[in-house]
This record gives structure tokens, C-alpha cells and sequence, in this order.
């Protein structure tokens, strides 16, 4: 019995370590995130320009992609008596809905990610994630659990700054990487530093 109460603390343990380790990285994507809209809040001229709403949908910050959840309900599993057809199209009809709810839910500017509630085995009470967003990662798993909590952070950042677009790069089909943005930025800065001089002289 001892062992079982020893294994049982163990995964207690390993699960909160992997907990911490996760809300690190995603704080770490906070803020990437934060950094990308900041920057292209004071210089806009850097972010890529326009090409029409129907191809820059993807890049509207806190866009949720309806594929994402159909892969989602499609892979979840079903009880097995239902046919694959009708088990294919309940699905997609549940991945509509579902996208509807989290993208009003993401974008209104009401719902909160963290709420104040106790920590698992713990009497402290601390900033814990929303319950309807954790039952959706134990129903549907991690890929789109993150989404949501990247366009959450997305819609916040847009409401902060303004920024209505990401940057984009349509060559390689993806956001472009802070990294990316941050080289036009010393450019640009190069370019005022040597035009101060010469104006200086």
C-alpha cells in the first residue's frame, strides 16, 4: 500500500512540474506576442501590407480555424455503434458550434483565461485556468487548447494596441517571427541614427 501512496505522490508531483513548465513557455509566448504588437503599434509600417479580407482572415488576430476543430471532433472518439457517415457529420456540425463559442468566447473581451480559484492539493488560492477551457482540453485535446489560449492572448493585444493584422509573410504561408520583425526595426533605426548625424553636421 505504501507504494501505491508513493506512486500516487509522484505523479502528483510530476504533474504539477509539468504544469508549471507549461504555463513558463506559454507566459514566454505571452510575450512574443505582446512584443510583435507593440512593436507594430509604433511603427505600422513595418507590418506586411493588405492583400483582402478573404486571404487575411488568417492573419486577424484571435482567428480560430474551423479546421482545427473538425480535426478535433473528428479524432475524438465515438461510441461505436454509430455509422461513419452520420459519426462524420455530427462531428462536423459539433466542430461549428464548438468554433462559434470560443471564437465569441476569445474575442468579446469578457471572458477571462485565468479565474482566482484553489490550486489542485493545495489550500492557497491562486490564478487558475478557466474550468470550461480545461474540460475542453480533456475532451479534445492539447492542439486546440493552446490555439484558444493564443487567440485569447491575440484578441487582448489587439484591443491594447490597435494592431488589426499580424505580420505575415505569404511566400512561406505563416506569421512572421519577432525575430523577423526586429531586423527591419534596427534598419530603420540605423538609418535615423546616421540621418541624425548628417543632419547634426
Amino acid at each position: 500500500m505504501d507504494a501505491v501512496h508513493e506512486l500516487q505522490r509522484k505523479i502528483m508531483h510530476y504533474k504539477r512540474k509539468t504544469s508549471r513548465l507549461e504555463d513558463d513557455l506559454f507566459q514566454r509566448d505571452q510575450e512574443i506576442i505582446r512584443a510583435k504588437f507593440t512593436i507594430l503599434q509604433a511603427l505600422p509600417e513595418l507590418n506586411t501590407p493588405e492583400k483582402g479580407p478573404l486571404v487575411d482572415i488568417v492573419r486577424v488576430p484571435g482567428y480560430l480555424d474551423p479546421k482545427m476543430f473538425e480535426a478535433a471532433c473528428l479524432n475524438n472518439p465515438s461510441d461505436g455503434r454509430e455509422k461513419e457517415i452520420m459519426r462524420k457529420d455530427r462531428a462536423l456540425l459539433e466542430a461549428e458550434t464548438l468554433c462559434n463559442e470560443w471564437r465569441s468566447k476569445t474575442s468579446n473581451g469578457v471572458w477571462e483565461l485565468y479565474i482566482e480559484g484553489p490550486e489542485q492539493g493545495e489550500d492557497d488560492w491562486v490564478q487558475v485556468e478557466a474550468q470550461d477551457l480545461l474540460d475542453l482540453r480533456e475532451k479534445y485535446g492539447d492542439e486546440l487548447y493552446e490555439a484558444i489560449k493564443i487567440a485569447w492572448t491575440e484578441s487582448q493585444e489587439r484591443t491594447r494596441t490597435g494592431v488589426q493584422l499580424k505580420p505575415w509573410d505569404y511566400v512561406a504561408g505563416r506569421e512572421k517571427t519577432l525575430t523577423e520583425l526586429l531586423v527591419p526595426l534596427r534598419e530603420k533605426i540605423q538609418f535615423l541614427i546616421v540621418k541624425t548625424s548628417e543632419e547634426g553636421k
